[in-house]
This record gives C-alpha cells, structure tokens and sequence, in this order.
C-alpha cells in the first residue's frame, strides 16, 4: 500500500524533471531581446525631436535598464498598423509622426506611427513606453 504514493511521487518527481529540457527554447529571449531605432518629428519631412537607440539583453523585470524593463510589455502585435476596415473617429491629434526600426525578440520591426486620427492616437499611447509624448 505504500508503494502506490512513492510511485507517485517518482513519477511526478520524473514529469517536473523533464520539463525543463529542450522545447522551451523557443519562449526565451534570443541574446538581443530589443534592438530599435525610434525617431519621433514634429511632421513629416521636419528634423527629429526625438531619436534613440534602444538595445536591451532582457525585457521586462529581467531587464538591467529602466528603459529596457519598460518595453517589457511589448509586442509586435502592439506595433501593427490600424487595419484599413478599422472605423476610427476623426480626431486630429496633430503633425507628429515616428518610426521604429529595427528588431524585437528576434524578428523584424518597421513600424510608423501618426497622429491623424483616433485609432493612430491610441496606438501611439499603446506603445508610449518606447515613443515617449508626442511633440
């Protein structure tokens, strides 16, 4: 009778040993978690207010930076442009325009952003921790 919980216990003791191998290499960050590019103008075609490079080993609360812990939250998802069937309320936030290039736990980035109406405004807050306000 008690061997049915040591056996139990071994075999979960095996289960939790196990799972530490292998297929969660997709889920950790590659070496360069974030490398971008941002560029924050006041307009289109204007000088820019703004431009940094941001380059973290690690996102989030891992991060060494508080730069780098900010963007812990972020996504490519996040960076998507409004789809075109998107109803947005016109709502002129002003000229300012940003770009950011480069990449974001190992895939590609090239991302602009606007302020021409509801939807652009919004993204822009969505991904204020690496655009900053807009100017």
């Amino acid at each position: 009778m008690k061997l049915l919980p040591a056996a139990a216990m071994c075999t979960l003791a095996l289960a939790v040993a196990g799972c530490g191998d292998g297929d969660d290499d997709q889920e950790r960050e590659p070496a360069t978690a974030a490398r971008l590019e941002v560029v924050v103008r006041p307009g289109e075609g204007k000088e820019p207010v703004r431009r940094v490079e941001v380059a973290c080993s690690a996102l989030g609360a891992d991060a060494k930076t508080a730069s780098c812990r900010r963007l812990g939250g972020l996504s490519h998802a996040d960076m998507a442009p409004v789809p075109e069937d998107t109803a947005c309320a016109q709502i002129y936030g002003g000229p300012a325009v940003a770009t950011v290039t480069g990449t974001l736990r190992g895939r590609p980035v090239d991302a602009r952003f606007d302020l021409t109406n509801a939807c652009e405004i919004e993204r822009w807050r969505r991904n204020g921790a690496l655009l900053g306000p807009a100017p």
